[in-house]
């Protein structure tokens, strides 16, 4: 029983800590997800075994596929990178936009087909560009953007996160991943 209570518990706090919840001053939420609890949960296993597609939900937020997000997120797919100003496209159709934060203001003047990506992925490197806006009105013209996924290495929360975004659009689901690297190499 106690094992249960502890294991309830752990449950509890760990979804707590998952989801974090910004308000602007118009009154929309903002959630940043953390991508390692809504992919490699075990229940997001199950039923992908059973063939359905799970999807989750807030009040705030679209539902998301959540085995499409997976796919996305872990398989190779078409991809434009954009870092400098250089504009990089491989396989036609692109599903997926890489880029980092320096490069996000230029990214909606500079990609030319915006039809095609569901999911942007922007990697935040230093401390001041954590300390900075994440301005989304770059994928203002991405008609199909349904995720904004943001990768850093630095030691942050999804509370930060939610605090540094402006231009949120409630067509967006915002999701984070702590990407520390191998330490070994």
């Amino acid at each position: 029983m106690k094992q249960k209570l502890l294991l309830i518990l752990m449950l509890v706090s760990f979804i707590s800590v998952s989801f974090a919840q910004g308000t602007r001053g118009d009154g929309r939420a903002i959630i940043v997800t953390d991508v390692n609890s809504l992919l490699f949960s075990n229940s997001s296993d199950a039923s992908e075994d059973s063939g359905l597609a799970r999807t989750t939900s807030s009040a705030n937020t679209n539902d998301i596929d959540v085995l499409r997000l997976k796919q996305l997120v872990t398989e190779v797919q078409a991809a434009t990178y954009f870092y400098g100003g250089n504009v990089r496209t491989f396989g036609s159709e692109p599903k997926s936009l890489y880029t980092d934060l320096a490069s996000l203001n230029q990214v909606n003047g500079s990609i030319a087909l915006k039809q095609h990506f569901e999911i942007a992925t922007i990697r935040i490197n230093t401390a001041s560009e954590l300390n900075s806006t994440i301005d989304l009105a770059a994928f203002s013209n991405f008609p199909n953007l349904k995720y904004i996924y943001i990768i850093t290495k630095l030691d942050t929360t999804s509370e930060n996160i939610a605090s540094r975004i402006t231009n949120y659009d409630n067509r967006f689901n915002i999701i984070y991943k702590l990407d520390k690297g191998d330490s070994n190499q």
